[in-house]
């Protein structure tokens, strides 16, 4: 069966530096904010997390609040995210992947041809 790829119009994606996706979903400080579309791809924000994930446990109005932060995106990339994370996201039509590369080449794919998503039953 072929892997089914996403092309979102827009994605979050976890950076420290906006160089390269290295960040954990949960302990972020910042989502970049970028707009896909027929003609390529721009950035559109940054957005300060509120980084639901400190010390090994998640804070549930943090998580909440990152949740919402990422609602209008249909994908969220990270260097790292958990298995409550990707089923939360999965529930509210948002789609998650892991991948540790560069942003740059992180956007090209998903313009191209998109990446596939995890999904809350691989952890189960």
């Amino acid at each position: 069966m072929a892997k089914e790829f996403i092309k979102p119009q827009r994605v979050a994606i976890a950076s420290s530096d906006g160089n390269v996706v290295d960040e954990c979903f949960g302990r972020a400080r910042y989502y970049r904010i970028y707009a896909l579309s027929a003609a390529g791809y721009q950035p559109a924000e940054v957005r300060e997390s509120p980084r639901p994930c400190r010390d090994g446990a998640h804070e549930e109005d943090n998580f909440a609040a990152a949740l919402s932060m990422v609602a209008d995106c249909q994908m969220v990339v990270a260097g790292r995210i958990g298995p409550e994370a990707v089923r939360r996201l999965e529930e509210r039509g948002i789609f998650a992947t892991v991948v540790s590369l560069p942003l740059e080449k992180v956007l090209q794919r998903l313009f191209e041809r998109g990446l596939p998503p995890l999904s809350a039953a691989v952890f189960m």
